[in-house]
């Protein structure tokens, strides 16, 4: 793993440690712990690999858009979205993520990210709150070695359906 990355994991898990050790809420009850395991994908980024950029939101009440008749106020989504760059082959990327993520508990089950589409690596953790984690990883391109690595969970209760 290179220093820069190294130093850029170790600064992420900093953060959700102070996070969560200062009590800074996290609108679900044990939201801030479940965030926490959701960036745990971030440890899965291969060794070497170049151009890492981390995006990751928690959920929050959305409230419902009184400009779209019916929809209603509900939780939106913990999501990570993490692109890298890598001259790895696509085995030996997905191999590497499955190993790291399986260290945090993940298991890998692909399968089709939606109808007529093929199937993508994928990996579910048990945050135990009635909902799966969800992980994706997928090139961005062909045969470009950009990577796109995902991770969600949905808290359970009502979906919010805020304005666009």
């Amino acid at each position: 793993m290179s220093p820069r990355l190294r130093h850029f994991l170790a600064a992420a898990l900093v953060a959700v440690l102070i996070y969560a050790a200062l009590g800074l809420s996290h609108p679900v009850r044990n939201g801030a712990v479940i965030f926490a395991q959701v960036q745990s994908v971030q440890a899965a980024v291969p060794e070497g690999t170049t151009q890492v950029a981390v995006r990751a939101t928690p959920a929050r009440w959305i409230g419902g858009c009184p400009q779209i008749p019916g929809s209603h106020a509900g939780w939106g989504t913990d999501e990570v979205f993490i692109t890298f760059t890598t001259s790895r082959s696509r085995a030996s990327t997905i191999a590497a993520m499955t190993t790291a993520l399986a260290r945090r508990g993940w298991h890998r089950r692909d399968a089709a990210s939606g109808p007529g589409q093929g199937t993508n690596a994928h990996w579910t953790l048990d945050v135990h709150s009635g909902h799966l984690a969800q992980a994706w990883a997928y090139p961005l391109g062909a045969a470009t070695g950009h990577w796109a690595l995902t991770a969600s969970w949905r808290p359970p209760g009502p979906v919010g359906q805020g304005c666009p």
